[in-house]
C-alpha cells in the first residue's frame, strides 16, 4: 500500500487534513534544530570541565523551569491556540543557543536551560492544542503518530549532524549561523499553516491556562485529578525519565563507541531515534485494536525489558540493533500516551486545562529526574549500568501500574 493511499485511509477527509502537512515540516525543521543542541549541550557541557552528575543537574534544571512556567502561564494567559504558542516558542528558541555556546560559567548554562524549557514547554502545548482542533477523536492517535514520525526524522538526523558539526566547527557564532537554517525553514512553514484556511472544530475552545479558581482550589482540583488520572500519569513520567536519562549520556556514550570503533559519532543515538519514523503511520491502527491505554503499557514494558539487555552488550553492532529495538516500543507508547489525555480532554472539556496542566507537570517531573538520574548514573555506574537500571525501572513500574489498577483508589473509568 502507497503511503498516499494509506494516509488517505487514516486520516479524517476533509479540507482541514491538509495542515498536518505543513505543521508536520514545520517540526520536523524545528527538532533538527531542537536535536542538534540537545545532542551538543552534554558534550559542550562536560568539555567545560563540569561532571557528568552536575551536568545532569544542569540539564535537569530547563523541565524545572518548565515547570514554573507552566505555573505562571495558568495565572497570565487567556484561553490561546496553537498559532499563537508556536509564535512564542519561535522567539524564545532564538535565545537558547546564545547561552548555550556563549556560557562558560554554571550561571550561564542554567539560564540556557531555563530557555530551552520554556520554549519546549509551548512546543507541547502547542501540538496538543493543534491535534485537539483539527482532528476528530478517533483519529487523535493518527494524528499524534504522524506528528511524532516528522518529529522522529527530525530527531534522526539532528544527531548526526551534531556529530558532523563537532567535528568541523568549534561552538560559536558560526555554528550558530548554520542553525539558524533550520529555524528559519521552520518558520517558512508555520507562517504557510497560518495563513490556510482550515474547518475546526466549533466545540473545541483550546487548551484553558487562565486560571478559573483560587490557587489553593486549583491545587485541590489537580490532586483530585491526579489521584483519578494517576497510571497514565506515571506512564508519561517514566517514558519521559527514561527518554532524557539516555539524552543526558547517550551523546557523550555514541561519540565515545564512535571513536573506539572508528564509525561516524552519533550512530547510537541515531539508532535510538530511527523507530518513531516507522511506527508513527500505524500506531493509529495498532490503537484502534487494542486501546489506548493497554497498547502505552505492553508498549513500554516490552521496549524497557530489552533496555537491560543492552548493558550487557559491549560490540557496537548488538548495542544498536538492541537501543533500536527498545526504542521502537517506546515509540508506539509516546503517541498512544498522548492519545489517551486528548480523550479526556474531550471527554471532560470542563477540565481539560487541569488535565493539560498535570499532563505538562508530569512530562517536567520525568524529564527533570531523567537528566538527574542519568547524569548520577554515568558517573557513578558507567554508562552499561545506567542502561540496565533504567530497563529495570521501567519494567517495574508497568507491572506495579498494572497490579494497581484494580485497586479502589486507582481505577480510571473506561473512556
Amino acid at each position: 500500500m502507497s503511503l498516499r493511499h494509506h494516509l488517505q485511509l487514516h486520516i479524517p477527509k476533509y479540507e482541514k487534513r491538509s495542515i498536518i502537512f505543513p505543521i508536520g515540516m514545520m517540526i520536523f525543521f524545528f527538532v533538527i534544530f531542537d536535536g542538534i543542541l540537545m545532542y551538543l549541550a552534554p558534550i559542550i557541557i562536560t568539555k567545560n570541565g563540569i561532571s557528568e552528575s552536575l551536568m545532569g543537574i544542569i540539564i535537569g534544571s530547563s523541565s524545572i523551569a518548565g515547570m514554573i512556567f507552566d505555573l505562571i502561564l495558568c495565572r497570565i494567559l487567556k484561553n490561546t491556540n496553537y498559532r499563537r504558542i508556536f509564535l512564542l516558542m519561535f522567539i524564545l528558541s532564538i535565545l537558547f543557543p546564545l547561552f548555550l555556546f556563549g556560557g562558560k560559567t554554571i550561571f550561564i548554562y542554567f539560564i540556557a536551560m531555563a530557555v530551552w524549557g520554556f520554549y519546549y514547554d509551548f512546543y507541547n502545548i502547542g501540538t496538543l492544542d493543534f491535534v485537539g482542533r483539527t482532528a476528530d477523536n478517533e483519529h487523535d492517535a493518527t494524528s499524534f503518530g504522524i506528528l511524532r514520525a516528522f518529529e522522529g526524522t527530525g530527531y534522526l538526523i539532528a544527531p548526526l549532524l551534531g556529530s558532523i558539526l563537532l567535528l568541523y566547527i568549534h561552538p560559536g557564532p558560526h555554528m550558530m549561523l548554520i542553525l539558524g537554517f533550520p529555524l528559519l525553514f521552520s518558520f517558512l512553514f508555520y507562517f504557510i499553516a497560518t495563513h490556510k484556511q482550515i474547518v475546526e472544530k466549533e466545540e473545541y475552545s483550546g487548551v484553558k491556562l487562565k486560571v478559573q479558581h483560587s490557587f489553593f482550589k486549583e491545587i485541590k482540583l489537580w490532586k483530585k485529578l491526579a489521584s483519578m488520572l494517576f497510571p497514565i500519569l506515571s506512564l508519561i513520567l517514566l517514558i519521559n525519565l527514561i527518554d532524557a536519562a539516555i539524552w543526558t549520556f547517550g551523546p557523550i556514550f555514541s561519540e565515545q563507541i564512535g571513536k573506539i570503533n572508528n564509525v561516524p559519532g552519533g550512530l547510537f543515538m541515531i539508532a535510538y531515534q530511527l523507530p518513531p519514523l516507522l511506527v508513527g503511520w500505524v500506531v493509529g491502527i495498532i490503537t484502534r485494536k487494542f486501546g489506548t491505554k493497554k497498547t502505552a503499557q505492553g508498549a513500554i514494558i516490552i521496549g524497557s525489558i530489552i533496555l537491560i539487555f543492552v548493558g550487557f552488550v559491549t560490540s557496537i553492532i548488538p548495542s544498536i540493533i538492541l537501543i533500536f529495538l527498545s526504542s521502537f516500543f517506546l515509540a508506539i507508547g509516546w503517541p498512544s500516551i498522548d492519545a489517551v489525555y486528548t480523550e479526556y480532554i474531550n471527554n471532560i472539556p470542563t477540565y481539560s486545562k487541569e488535565i493539560e496542566t498535570l499532563q505538562d507537570l508530569f512530562t517536567n517531573f520525568g524529564d527533570t529526574a531523567g537528566p538527574i538520574i542519568g547524569g548520577y548514573m554515568a558517573q557513578y555506574l558507567g554508562f552499561s549500568h545506567s542502561f540496565i537500571v533504567l530497563g529495570i525501572l521501567g519494567t517495574v513500574t508497568v507491572i506495579l501500574l498494572f497490579l494497581l489498577k484494580n485497586k479502589p483508589n486507582y481505577i480510571i473509568e473506561k473512556i
